[in-house]
């Protein structure tokens, strides 16, 4: 990543410019910058894709109020001082949340929403397995799930991030590094699997969660960490596609369960359906105060370095980048 000045963008029919003060840094913009992202655009462009802003510009059609805090999400370009979006984009903030928390808030929480609420049909009697659940999307299903009222289970690997979990009240933290794991969770759910799962790993970790389904139960994939890979690698290649996840549909009709997947930047060229999951989501969340968890803030020239203490597996929950005062 290069820092560049570029021209400011304009608005056209049904946009918003906004200044941007914050921005949400995802791991899908890490597997961008590395080529190992289909959603993305031809390089070279500019990542990112949510902020907290202000609008300053709107253009024909829109009826926005100039001075207008607001979140933004995109499919690219939030890593800059100033982003140009349809106006349905441009989200209200949420007035229990820091500047920081409403950069880190959209891209996560609409994704576990979706894949909870929307997918698995998330149901108040329902226990929940969150997998890397100290991350950006994983502490945000897990919050979700258990403001909901679901028992929640969470694996995590370093043992800061287990009592992290523990903070956020899951019924056990289990280590998915242990061998056995998925037998320990049983044990401590009473030798019972669970009825939902939010998978966001891999591999054999994805396996393992399938297994644990009871009768009933719902497989949400949004995310595939455990794979890498690298275009100059053939080798890379094959491990990479022996950790996307399959399924046999015969297995399921036994088991009778679901397995599902999402990807929300499809979603949000739907107008109409992304308004009603804004409306829905950000209400929940205000009526039940739940704010994101964010581990480090970095300023805007730093923006490297972010990527890089995501990519150490130090961070937890969210990182922010401050853009200027």
């Amino acid at each position: 990543m290069k820092l560049r000045e570029v021209e400011t963008p304009t608005t056209g029919q049904g946009e918003v410019r906004v200044k941007i003060s914050h921005i949400g840094i995802n791991y899908a913009e890490i597997l961008s910058r590395r080529g190992q992202y289909a959603w993305a655009p031809d390089k070279p462009y500019v990542p990112g894709m949510e902020a907290l802003g202000t609008i300053e510009e709107v253009g024909p059609g829109v009826k926005r109020e100039i001075g207008e805090r607001v979140i933004v999400g995109a499919q690219y370009g939030a890593y800059a001082e100033k982003i140009v979006v349809p106006a349905y984009l441009a989200f209200p903030t949420l007035p229990h949340l820091t500047d920081t928390e409403q950069a880190a808030f959209l891209v996560n929480y609409m994704t576990a929403w979706v894949a909870l609420i929307k997918q698995a049909r998330l149901m108040l009697d329902d226990t929940v397995l969150i997998t890397a659940a100290a991350g950006g999307v994983g502490t945000a299903a897990v919050q979700l799930a258990h403001a909901f009222g679901c028992k929640v289970f969470g694996t995590a690997s370093k043992a800061y991030k287990l009592d992290l979990l523990r903070d956020l009240k899951v019924e056990a933290a289990i280590n998915y590094q242990d061998q056995d794991w998925d037998n320990h969770l049983k044990e401590i759910n009473g030798n019972q699997g669970v009825d939902v799962v939010l998978e966001l790993v891999g591999g054999d970790t994805f396996t393992k969660s399938k297994d644990l389904l009871n009768p009933f139960g719902r497989l949400v994939i949004a995310g595939v960490a455990s794979i890498k890979w690298t275009k100059t690698n053939p080798l890379s290649w094959i491990s990479a596609l022996q950790k996307i996840p399959r399924y046999d549909l015969r297995k399921m009709a036994v088991s009778s369960n679901g397995i599902l997947a999402t990807h929300i930047g499809y979603l949000i060229k739907n107008e109409s359906l992304t308004s009603q999951l804004w409306k829905e989501l950000s209400s929940f969340c205000i009526t039940h105060q739940i704010k994101p968890l964010v581990s480090h803030e970095f300023d805007f020239d730093e923006l490297p370095r972010a990527h890089d203490y995501i990519e150490s597996r130090k961070s937890y929950g969210k990182v922010v980048v401050k853009v200027g005062s």
